[in-house]
């Protein structure tokens, strides 16, 4: 669920289509996954406002707060698992890892440093 929250919240209204590509699931999975989330008030569809004829969906608030959440207690459980990473070597670490995804969400070649 974190992760479809993660997507919606990256990407902004999409398509349950669009959605499915993204997530990598099927569409019929999507559409599941979208309801549950729907029902629990976390996310919501709306018409798409360059199709009338689509529905598009997108977090709620209360889909960005259990996503605040959910991170800030994935972060204290991985804090409590790495006690001798201080705050500014999780810092560069994040740093790091931020980079990384840019580069392979990217279409453009990157070049690896050591």
């Amino acid at each position: 669920m974190v992760r479809a929250l993660s997507t919606l919240e990256e990407h902004g209204p999409l398509r349950i289509s669009e959605f499915a590509e993204i997530d990598g699931c099927s569409q019929p999975s999507a559409t599941a996954l979208i309801g549950r989330l729907t029902a629990a008030g976390l996310a919501a569809r709306t018409k798409d406002p360059d199709d009338s004829r689509a529905v598009v969906v997108e977090l709620t608030p209360a889909g960005r707060e259990q996503l605040s959440v959910s991170r800030r207690a994935f972060g204290t459980a991985l804090a409590a698992r790495l006690p001798d990473f201080g705050i500014d070597r999780l810092s560069h670490l994040e740093s790091e890892l931020t980079d990384l995804l840019e580069a392979l969400k990217s279409d453009a070649p990157h070049t690896v440093s050591k």
